[in-house]
């Protein structure tokens, strides 16, 4: 009876023991930030320089997604740096 009685009671605990939680809710997670607008870096870059002072601050670009319109274009910045 012992022997049977012992492997009854371990697996009775491990029963208890089997997966889940003390959360009873079931909320979803949030869903993730949508992604940042592109930003056209020719454009960018004209407005930069269009402010150029001593006062001005700098602007936080880490989370800027930059566009690339005038890849294939050496003429892009011409007008505000002087080209050829």
């Amino acid at each position: 009876m012992k022997r049977t009685f012992a492997p009854i009671l371990i697996a009775a605990a491990l029963a208890g023991c089997g997966g889940g939680s003390s959360n009873s809710s079931n909320t979803p997670p949030p869903p993730p930030p949508p992604p940042p607008a592109a930003t056209s870096l020719t454009t960018f870059v004209h407005t930069e320089l269009a402010q150029t002072s001593d006062v001005t601050q700098a602007d936080d670009i880490n989370d800027v997604m930059f566009t690339f319109p005038d890849d294939d274009n050496p003429a892009a910045f011409d007008d505000v740096l002087g080209g050829p």
